[in-house]
């Protein structure tokens, strides 16, 4: 059940900014998909949200960004949030 929770928020996160990474460079989700070296199915699933992206589309999506550490601390304050919320309930 942890793991599933925070494999959920990362994808969240991760479809989030598949998309502004998208938009940001004005770039068709084709175009977007030839960049991270995938399959035009398999970039739509990810922005759909229907899957998350391999450690490989992930590295390669946060080296487009100017501040990877940017997405990073997002999800750190995203996962200390769900451990929060978790924690009292124990």
């Amino acid at each position: 059940m942890i793991r599933e929770d925070l494999e959920t928020i990362l994808g969240e996160e991760f479809r989030f900014l598949a998309i502004k990474t998208r938009e940001r460079l004005q770039l068709t989700q084709k175009e977007m998909s030839d960049r991270l070296q995938m399959s035009d199915s398999s970039y739509s699933d990810i922005e759909r949200g229907i899957n998350n992206p391999s450690t490989l589309t992930a590295v390669l999506l946060l080296n487009m960004q100017e501040d990877p550490n940017f997405f990073l601390n997002t999800v750190n304050e995203k996962f200390q949030k769900w451990y929060e919320r978790e924690m009292m309930t124990v």
